[in-house]
């Protein structure tokens, strides 16, 4: 239905999960990774799934709130809490990733324990929080601490590889500064599109809310905070990137986050002004302001992700690409072009009102160009370089004993959070957990 943003939200969502169950089993396969890369490709897959789950919960909380339909017994407050509960899984799985990927940050096994350590602690004091009725209450469980996280460590990974001269390893470093980046700009992209609201004091972004009226003026100021450190992150890997173009060393890098920051500044003109905070979930209808953020917020959420995600796993090897594997691998690629085609019409019909029957011819012309383009694509993915070690010190890379056990019991882990997070949802719903610490009033907030 033109005008109805569901449809899109709902095929992004499948577009993730359908990335991260199909592209698990092709890293499975993989027997040439290095136990960081296999790590971080067991983890990337697992946030695609994870987080597939939570806009899938975030779609019908949406719908439920716009609705008015927030009563005790409203199934909002399921979703609501799958959408924290899947959050708090994402953000643990993508501060693991960052510990390991592209470089391995900690130079002994006993301190990346010590890390992984405090990543699942954060984590299960975030569920105690959840099962005894007090989500929120404190700085440390807050949703986006994965934001300074993980945006400090892939930031100075990026800067440290970016400005690394030494030819020997000129290839290997500018991959790992590119993997960086893209990372970065998997996590924080959405947030990129709110710089100049943020240079210019607008609105749109000094009011910007974290869960509109679920969420208090602390934990929008620290939502904003976070917001900012991502801005100037950002601002700082495009200004090193024009640096670099400027002596001749030029990377994808700059046309990516350049984009980012031109439809930025466009989205200034469109939402300063408008007298509404920013709220990511308001897309589709007929506002200028709602279609803008459909374009942009909505565009990388559903879009952008998986994209950046799928070219991680095919472009620096994480993918398992032997002669007997790749027509299974383009058969993936060829599914995935139906859903992103999919994904682009809802995308289309969200924001003007175009007949379905055209969609449908648009729909098999953009999968006839998607599966004529895919052969070219993906073999130029197979041939591109994956080095990120020749050249570089031995000790960028220590050589730490996991056994391949550790992998299939990560994955089973995993498996079992998902439940957890779906029964815990269905309690805190069914014992109205969630409802009641909203009705509480919390003055300090």
């Amino acid at each position: 239905m033109a005008g109805d943003p569901s449809s899109l939200r709902l095929i992004g969502a499948i577009l993730l999960i359908s990335i991260g169950a199909m592209c698990l089993f092709f890293v499975k396969k993989n027997e040439k990774l290095e136990w960081n890369e296999r790590l971080a490709a067991h983890l990337l897959c697992w946030t695609f799934i994870i987080k597939g789950l939570g806009n899938i919960a975030g779609n019908y909380t949406i719908q439920y709130y716009e609705a008015g339909d927030q009563g005790p017994d409203s199934p909002f407050w399921m979703y609501f809490a799958t959408i924290l509960n899947c959050d708090y899984a994402w953000e643990m799985s993508l501060m693991a990733l960052a510990c390991v990927y592209p470089v391995p940050i900690f130079r002994s096994l006993k301190n990346l324990k010590i890390a992984y350590g405090f990543i699942i602690g954060l984590t299960v004091i975030r569920y105690l929080m959840m099962i005894i009725g007090s989500p929120l209450h404190t700085l440390i469980d807050l949703v986006g601490f994965y934001y300074l996280f993980c945006g400090l460590i892939w930031g100075t990974v990026y800067f440290k590889f970016r400005y690394m001269d030494d030819f020997r390893a000129k290839e290997s470093s500018t991959n790992i500064a590119n993997v960086a980046a893209l990372l970065f700009i998997f996590i924080g992209g959405h947030i990129l599109f709110n710089w100049a609201g943020f240079v210019f004091r607008s609105d749109y972004f000094l009011y910007i809310e974290m869960m509109s009226n679920l969420s208090g003026p602390r934990a929008d100021y620290w939502w904003q905070a976070l917001n900012v450190f991502l801005i100037t992150t950002g601002m700082c890997i495009m200004v090193a990137e024009i640096q670099q173009a400027l002596r001749g060393n030029s990377s994808p890098i700059l046309y990516i986050i350049s984009i980012y920051f031109v439809l930025g500044l466009i989205g200034y003109a469109v939402l300063d002004g408008s007298g509404a905070p920013a709220l990511w979930w308001r897309t589709g209808g007929s506002s200028l302001e709602a279609t803008w953020i459909t374009l942009t917020n909505s565009m990388h959420f559903t879009m952008i992700r998986p994209i950046i995600g799928v070219y991680v796993l095919l472009r620096y090897g994480l993918f398992e690409t032997s002669e007997e594997m790749k027509p299974k691998a383009k058969r993936m690629v060829i599914i995935l072009i139906v859903i992103t085609s999919s994904a682009l019409l809802e995308l289309l019909q969200a924001i003007l009102p175009i007949n379905e029957m055209f969609t449908a011819v648009f729909l098999g012309i953009l999968v006839a160009l998607g599966i004529g383009w895919e052969e070219k694509s993906f073999e130029s993915l197979m041939n591109a370089s994956k080095q990120m070690r020749k050249g570089l010190d031995a000790r960028w890379f220590p050589e730490f004993p996991v056994p391949k056990s550790l992998y299939t019991q990560l994955d089973r882990m995993m498996a079992a959070l998902i439940i957890f997070i779906l029964l815990l949802s269905f309690l805190i719903w069914q014992t109205e957990t969630m409802y009641d610490w909203a009705a509480t009033p919390k003055d300090w907030w």
